[in-house]
């Protein structure tokens, strides 16, 4: 491509010449939006047409000008296809470009470019910086998300990426970019975030979306590919008079790289609660809301894609829009639930928020051994399962696990968690099953608390969760209330869920029943309108595994872990699987993540991404699309992106 041919100092005069002068002094400067709420500062920086048009009109700059173009739709998808050929453009192709054109890019972005150093280099002599301090304290560092959030490429899952570079000190081995992109922006503005997706449609690359790279199934990685890093677009700011289509009351905008702890933190600062996950190191804006976001306030409001307003975004064709009720309604329909890194790159959110309210939580643990029998351990467990109905309709949820080790089971309430109860309210709503356990004779001792707010209850209960392992597979179900209603088929949902622990394996879980509890129309899938029980397997994996040995292991994880339970909750009967934090593998992806609304989801997305800029494993649209990673036994981002 011609931008190679010119000089250094020509390269230095764009620098100034363009990015500093057309960038930022033609940006625009609006900081209204339709959203009802006033714009970020980052959001005010655009890349507008008048800015285009002066790139065009400079000799200097004019030949180039086509590389950051906004898509004005005069090319089909079909015709693009063939222009582009079948396959994203690949390091080492003769389409990808030249070293020129990314110092180009580099420049219009105001130095925002940052080539991939993978975050376990120094633990490898090939990347020239081996330090084996360094790499001690990466080994130490990489169980923990901030690790991982505060780097532009690197994700919480290793298996994804293709374990080319893992944590691990070996100064004579190789490490590999494998998954990771070849670069990331730093996003500090809008326009930088349009650039991102102009560049890549325009060049025919890869464009991957990171937040913080929480993703269970690597949608924030990609071979080849460039990513838009979100990270530091972190801005709260509370609206506690806000009027916006369709709402008016208490609101919090947030920015796309605001964690769930950090909201939570902002929500109690000003006297109110916020619909949050129960990880304090998720991004809020991205991946979790656009998956529907379940949450321990579901009982009372229902997903947090349920209370969401608004959205900012930039679109494939470059384009930034705010998305309502009124404002491209489609989007912001697609946008709540429909999945991430899907229909665009969301910079923040507008979320109403709710009365700070008494929180009561309870933990507990029983177990079997000493006079504690089998059958009265899973009589216990039943009866939990039993009142679900019950819980749920009190607009309680829960989270818990259960252990078979050594032939010792085991199961912790991690908490019965109960918004705006008293104790003594709770204690009545839970007598039946705390008096039953105690009736069995089994050891138990609850510690049950009021807290006065939801972030109290939050800080005493959760926090980080450990990620960076390469040595498991997770997948989830969602179980319908209609199991439960049905006496036959809760024999056959508690037996599954009894075999499954009674094999030796462990099974994560919660009670929750988000409904519509909000009264709204959005992407949420309609396995969450259904469900009353959430249950987490997951399958072990050697530490050094062959393609082979991954293969068994993945196969293992969808016929023998997740497939009992959907065998007896299967998707036609409201069954399904929470996107976030599910099996890659999952055969029936599009019903299990996105039930009865994937055809529509799917019509947006041709709508609104028809040259397919934004792609993700599992993501609506994603099955017209393959990674090529030859054989390493379970779907990675380690490979060239092609069409189907």
């Amino acid at each position: 491509m011609a931008p190679n041919k010119l000089s250094a100092g020509v390269v230095t005069a764009l620098l100034f010449s363009v990015s500093v002068s057309a960038i930022e002094q033609a940006a625009a400067v609006t900081s209204e939006s339709v959203s009802g709420a006033e714009l970020f500062d980052y959001e005010t920086t655009q890349l507008t047409d008048e800015v285009l048009q002066q790139l065009a009109e400079s000799n200097s700059t004019a030949e180039y000008a086509n590389l950051v173009s906004f898509d004005n739709g005069s090319e089909d998808s079909d015709a693009l296809a063939r222009r582009s050929g079948s396959c994203k453009s690949f390091p080492g192709d003769a389409s990808w470009p030249k070293e020129m054109v990314w110092n180009i890019f580099d420049f219009l972005t105001g130095g925002a470019l940052i080539p991939t150093i993978p975050i376990a280099a120094p633990c490898y002599k090939n990347w020239n910086n081996y330090d084996a301090g360094k790499c001690a304290s990466i080994i130490s560092k990489f169980p923990d998300p901030y690790f991982h959030e505060a780097d532009p490429t690197s994700i919480a899952w290793p298996i994804f990426q293709g374990k080319t570079c893992l944590p691990i000190n070996s100064p004579n081995g190789t490490c590999t970019l494998g998954g990771y992109p070849a670069y990331a922006v730093n996003v500090t503005n809008v326009a930088q975030v349009q650039l991102a997706v102009n560049f890549a449609r325009n060049l025919n690359i890869r464009l991957v979306i990171k937040n913080t790279g929480h993703c269970y199934l690597g949608k924030s990685s990609g071979a080849g590919s460039l990513s838009i890093w979100m990270h530091n677009m972190k801005i709260i700011k509370y609206l506690p008079n806000y009027k916006g289509p369709g709402y008016s009351g208490p609101a919090m905008k947030v920015g796309a790289g605001v964690t769930v702890k950090e909201l939570y933190q902002a929500a109690e600062d000003a006297g109110v609660t916020a619909t949050g996950g129960i990880c304090e190191s998720v991004g809020y804006a991205g991946g979790y809301i656009q998956g529907g976001g379940h949450t321990p306030m579901s009982g009372l409001y229902g997903m947090a894609a349920d209370n969401v307003m608004a959205l900012e975004v930039v679109t494939a064709d470059g384009r930034f829009v705010t998305a309502t009720e009124d404002s491209y309604p489609d989007l912001y329909w697609a946008l709540r639930g429909g999945g991430g890194s899907t229909y665009g790159v969301v910079t923040s959110v507008i979320t109403c928020v709710f009365p700070k309210m008494p929180i009561v939580t309870s933990t507990w643990t029983i177990a079997t051994g000493g006079n504690v029998t089998k059958d009265m351990y899973w009589e216990a467990v039943r009866t939990y399962f039993d009142l679900l109905i019950p819980f749920t309709d009190a607009h309680t949820y829960s989270y818990f696990w259960a252990y078979n080790r050594n032939n010792t089971n085991t199961f912790q309430m991690m908490p019965f968690f109960a918004p705006n109860y008293t104790i003594d309210q709770f204690n009545e709503l839970v007598e039946p099953l705390y008096g039953k356990i105690r009736s069995l004779g089994i050891p138990f001792s609850p510690k049950t608390v009021q807290h006065d707010s939801f972030f109290s209850a939050y800080k005493a209960n959760w926090g980080n969760d450990t990620v960076g392992t390469w040595i498991s597979l997770p997948g989830n179900w969602l179980f319908p209330r209609g199991n439960w209603e049905d006496p036959a088929k809760f024999d056959l949902t508690f037996d599954a869920i009894k075999a499954h622990s009674e094999a030796g394996r462990t099974f994560g879980g919660y009670h929750q029943a988000p409904r519509n509890r909000m009264n709204v129309d959005n992407a949420v899938s309609s396995a969450f309108r259904n469900v009353i029980s959430f249950l987490i397997g997951a399958t072990l994996v050697p530490e050094n595994a062959t393609p082979a040995q991954m293969k068994n292991a993945s196969d293992f994880l969808t016929n023998s872990v997740i497939k009992p339970w959907e065998d007896v909750a299967p998707t036609s009967e409201f069954g399904g699987s929470y996107l976030n934090e599910a099996n890659v593998m999952q055969p029936n992806w599009q019903e299990a993540f996105y039930g009865v609304q994937y055809p529509r989801l799917l019509m947006l997305k041709k709508k609104y991404d028809p040259r397919g800029v934004f792609y993700a494993t599992t993501a609506v649209g994603s099955e017209e699309w393959v990674v090529e990673d030859g054989d390493q036994g379970v779907q990675t981002q380690n490979g060239r992106l092609c069409r189907v």
